[in-house]
């Protein structure tokens, strides 16, 4: 007889249970693998077999297939399933009712369900069995009800990601119903942001309709609703009160509570004020009302939150109130332009961009053969073009006089206002309105190297002469701005370093390669400012920079008032500098980071390599963003409908000049500018 020992070496030591390590772990002869394991010494033998599970469940449902052992069945809308109370028990659902006492099914044979379609529960209990199910999107939602109610969670999860990964704007409002009736947080998140980033096309699905006042207000109010114009969420407004107007007339006024009537157009508002619910309300009426004589009396304010989050007088999160006005100019042909196209044609007409839509929109045609070089500024609802020339100046001449003509042009109305003659002709002039006056300066028909200076009361209906500056020399840098009650005068200061190419923002260690265009160093920045009721001149600057070159291209004098001071940046770029100026301290200071958060709109050309022309020619509307680091950001671009010259440049804001008093036709690539709303003739008074 085999006799164990009674003492074993001290040194004996247990291997861990593995695969991989040889015949002792589970490996055959021949180094294949048996999925087997055990763990070895004198004294006892373990082993494990990894593939139990798998080969139980196997087992078991070649059981259920050929109806052996089979103790239970269950019923669903009439078909009969044979299967294991065991294997039913396994879950927390069937474990519940199978060993609760106060339960019919605890003792019996057949197990009825309802609510859940049979298709649905054949396939969770195949998943019993087998440990696989395929979810499409024919089946998911039966699938998800049957998960749900018998308490699978792994199942409700694969359901639930297999419909986000398949969400969009045309599904998201049932999805939302769906994962809020399932009590799927996550689900339901996931689609509601997916309706408020999407909200224009959401609103064409039926389930929109179909929301609730909560809902809806819920929608419309979110901060964080993407729409291009608020005009298309009254739009939405008025189509889900057409649905039902009786049974939602009195929830209207607390969703009408969520929606800019501010920031919505004149057109829109007296639709909404014209809809039967409105009309029955003197509250709902009045409120609307209101919002429309606004607008019309220009009594809107610009919004003052920059973030223009939370107030129902600002414009929603991520939309501007910034509008880019283009006046004149003359369209550019490409180099290798098939058709026959006369690269000077006037543009003869005033367009803008609504930063928004990235759209171009036709606002009015000039009332004057003067088609470029021109100045344009403006105050309040009123847009003062004044000088410019016929032609612009190409080749060696002879070229167009510059113009004496002077217009103001009201924005909401389309009329235009002659006014008097200016008392010099001016062309690539500046202007600006200060107290309610009409300042011209400077322009490339100066006779000597001052700039001078001419102003025009409305009150006298008269141009005034205004002494100039004998310091104050004309400059193409030179700009010239309203803020308070001063016309200023920047004027930064320059030093020719070396002639190297144009390379638009990049940096100067990638500049020194090729085409031609002054590189400089930017000495000093001053301020000229002129008090216009006192006509006392001031003047403020700062310490000699000796900054390293910069590409003139880069430099680009930008302004804005922030509490009651004017900031002043030197360009665009991660190279330009923020200066601060203080007119109660009359002095110029260096500004930090942060301290300029901004959107700004400006003209630039992306495309020169297209163009035989370079000078001052633009194709895109670029949008920049003065954010938390005075380093700005290029958000977006939108290209002109064509390249253009000689053109005038102003951003101002929609609320101020009345961009919500017009439907304007908007322009498409290459277009003609298309009729205004009042026609190409425009009232001339």
């Amino acid at each position: 007889m085999f006799r164990f020992p009674t003492r074993f070496p001290a040194d004996i030591r247990v291997p861990t249970i593995g695969r991989g390590c040889g015949h002792l772990y589970g490996y055959d002869n021949n180094g294949t693998s048996n999925n087997y394991g055990y763990i070895y010494n004198p004294v006892n033998r373990f082993l494990q077999n990894y593939d139990h599970g798998r080969e139980l469940l196997a087992a078991l449902a070649t059981q259920r297939k050929t109806g052996e052992f089979l103790d239970v069945v269950v019923q669903v809308e009439g078909r009969e399933f044979p299967c294991h109370r065991a294997v039913l028990a396994s879950t927390r659902y069937f474990k519940t009712m199978l060993s609760s006492m106060n339960l019919s099914e605890r003792d019996s044979e057949v197990i009825q369900l309802c609510g859940i379609d049979s298709t649905s529960f054949s396939k969770i209990l195949d998943f019993l069995y087998t440990g696989e199910i395929c979810i499409h999107k024919d089946n998911v939602q039966n699938i998800l009800q049957a998960a749900h109610m018998l308490q699978f969670d792994k199942i409700v999860q694969c359901c639930c990601g297999f419909i986000e990964d398949n969400l969009c704007p045309y599904n998201c409002l049932g999805v939302m119903r769906l994962a809020d009736m399932y009590g799927v947080s996550a689900l339901k998140k996931s689609s509601w942001d997916m309706a408020v980033s999407n909200f224009s096309d959401v609103t064409q699905e039926d389930e929109f309709v179909n929301l609730s006042v909560q809902e809806l207000a819920d929608l419309v109010g979110d901060q964080h609703l993407k729409a291009n114009e608020e005009d298309t969420v009254v739009h939405s407004v008025i189509k889900w009160l057409d649905y039902a107007p009786e049974d939602r007339k009195t929830g209207i006024l607390k969703i009408l509570q969520e929606v800019r009537l501010s920031c919505v157009r004149v057109s829109v508002l007296e639709k909404l004020e014209s809809h039967p619910v409105i009309q029955e309300s003197v509250e709902y009426l009045t409120k609307v009302t209101a919002a429309r004589e606004k607008h019309l009396l220009g009594t809107l304010r610009p919004p003052t939150d920059a973030k223009g989050d939370e107030a129902n007088g600002s414009p929603r999160r991520g939309i501007s109130d910034n509008l880019a006005i283009v006046v004149g100019g003359w369209k550019e042909a490409k180099k290798f332009a098939r058709q026959e196209v006369n690269p000077m044609t006037p543009l003869q007409s005033i367009i803008c961009c609504d930063p928004d839509s990235e759209k171009f929109y036709h606002i009015t045609t000039l009332p004057t053969p003067v088609s470029g070089n021109m100045s344009v500024t403006s105050a309040g609802r009123h847009l003062y073009v004044t000088g410019g020339r016929v032609h612009p100046r190409v080749g060696q001449g002879p070229h167009s006089a510059p113009s004496r003509q002077a217009f103001r042009y009201e924005f909401p109305s389309d009329t235009w206002l002659r006014l008097p003659d200016m008392p010099s002709v001016r062309a690539r002039h500046q202007s600006a309105v200060v107290d309610g006056k009409l300042f011209v300066a400077g322009g490339d028909a100066e006779v000597t190297s001052l700039v001078t200076l001419d102003c025009y009361d409305p009150e006298e209906g008269a141009w005034i002469k205004i002494r100039g500056r004998h310091s104050l020399r004309t400059s193409s840098y030179l700009k010239v701005i309203a803020f308070r009650d001063m016309l200023v005068f920047i004027v930064p200061e320059i030093t020719n370093v070396y002639t190297l190419p144009i390379v638009g923002e990049h940096s100067i260690s990638s500049i020194l390669h090729a085409p031609s265009q002054g590189v400089v160093g930017l000495e000093k920045l001053c301020v000229h400012a002129i008090d216009v009721k006192t006509k006392c001149w001031r003047y403020a600057d700062t310490p000699r920079l000796r900054l390293g070159p910069l590409n003139l291209v880069d430099l680009y004098i930008l302004t804005t008032t922030v509490n009651n001071r004017l900031y002043i940046r030197t360009g665009y770029t991660q190279r330009s500098d923020l200066y601060i100026y203080d007119a109660e301290e009359n002095c110029l200071t260096k500004g930090g980071e942060g301290d300029w958060e901004e959107n700004v709109l400006r003209a630039q050309c992306e495309h020169s390599h297209r163009y035989a022309r370079q000078e001052g020619l633009v194709d895109t509307i670029h949008h920049y963003k003065f954010g938390d680091r005075h380093i700005s950001t290029r958000q977006a671009q939108t290209p002109f409908p064509f390249a253009l010259f000689g053109h005038s440049f102003l951003q101002t804001k929609k609320s101020r000049v009345g961009w919500y008093c017009r439907d304007l036709a908007a322009l498409e690539k290459n277009d003609e500018p298309a009729s205004s709303d009042s026609g190409p003739d425009a009232d001339y008074l």
